[in-house]
């Protein structure tokens, strides 16, 4: 009887622990010099990212996010895959994605200190524009529309 109740007592942790795991993780792939999350691909080195953007002519979407914060996936799961948001982004901003954990020289630069923070600058590295914290799809697609026509109109329209 005694083996039993160990053995149910394993299983029941094993369960526990699959479903907390599996629950509160993202599928974030990467490379050396990219990040896959939310089916898009997102540069790792910011300074590979604002080349990017001065030779395309492109605001620059910094995310900021680290693999235990469950308000990034949320942002992964719910706001970044609306289709109006999918389509801005990858036809009108360069994507930087930065891991908190792992490169803190950029979240220094700019101050961030927790995730998820969405920042958007220009070719130069210049702040147009921040988001602090998860925000929902609606909202979100009208900060990239404001920010689209502040860079728009600061150089010269496209």
């Amino acid at each position: 009887m005694k083996t039993r109740k160990a053995l149910t007592i394993l299983v029941l942790i094993f369960v526990v622990s699959f479903l907390y795991l599996t629950i509160h993780s993202a599928v974030v792939l990467s490379d050396k010099n990219y990040a896959y999350i939310s089916d898009y691909k997102w540069e790792k080195n910011l300074d590979n990212g604002l080349a990017i953007a001065k030779e395309e002519n492109k605001p620059v979407f910094i995310y900021f996010w680290a693999v235990w914060c469950q308000y990034c996936e949320k942002f992964e799961t719910q706001t970044l895959p609306d289709e109006r948001i999918k389509q801005m982004l990858e036809n009108d901003f360069v994507l930087v994605a930065v891991d908190l954990d792992e490169n803190r020289a950029t979240s220094q630069r700019y101050g961030v200190s927790y995730p998820p923070h969405e920042l958007f600058v220009d070719e130069n590295g210049q702040i147009i524009n921040r988001v602090g914290g998860y925000v929902d799809a609606d909202y979100f697609y009208n900060v990239l529309q404001m920010v689209k026509a502040d860079y728009d109109s600061s150089h010269g329209g496209q």
